[in-house]
């Protein structure tokens, strides 16, 4: 197993974590879409919980995950839902905020955790239709009522279940 992350704290973290656990993975730092791995080197890549919102290039990074996974190898993706930061966090009822849309191609986090980070905004169109054109085959699409995060205090009316929070998508490199 190998883990990649941007976060030098996040790398040593889960390293020794890994390593007081004995679990054999080896954690690196990387900054997408380069991964610095050998070709055909994995059976299954997986990204989620926020990592999208990083990458500007899409296309390249699903054209990287394509390059690491062996043949049939497996891509899993659970992320926020791309609508997720139209939402605003009022208590009474679900409103759109005025000062994002959802096609814009980035925003200013102003909540917990990003708190000024620029955050690059992908359709979910756009998303799964990167992974097709990537060589990949679609085999899963879901979209999920529940956010992947909660910040404590806070209960908005956006995650009530009535609307998509979170997605999922399960791709065979073809």
């Amino acid at each position: 197993m190998h883990g990649l992350d941007y976060s030098e704290a996040a790398v040593s973290s889960a390293q020794r974590r890994a390593d007081e656990l004995g679990i054999p993975c080896r954690y690196t730092r990387a900054v997408m879409p380069t991964s610095g791995l050998e070709g055909a080197c994995a059976d299954l890549v997986y990204t989620g919980k926020g990592g999208l919102i990083w990458l500007s290039d899409l296309r390249a990074f699903f054209a990287e995950v394509h390059r690491l996974l062996r043949p049939d190898g497996w891509f899993y993706v659970y992320e926020a839902h791309p609508l997720v930061p139209l939402w605003t966090w009022d208590a009474d009822e679900i409103r759109v905020r005025p000062d994002r849309g959802y096609f814009a191609t980035s925003h200013v986090n102003d909540t917990f955790p990003g708190n000024g980070a620029v955050e690059h905004q992908h359709t979910l169109s756009t998303i799964v239709m990167t992974c097709r054109r990537a060589g990949f085959e679609v085999e899963h699409l879901d979209e999920h009522p529940e956010p992947f995060w909660l910040p404590e205090g806070i209960n908005a009316a956006a995650w009530d279940g009535r609307v998509p929070n979170a997605f999922s998508l399960l791709a065979r490199r073809a």
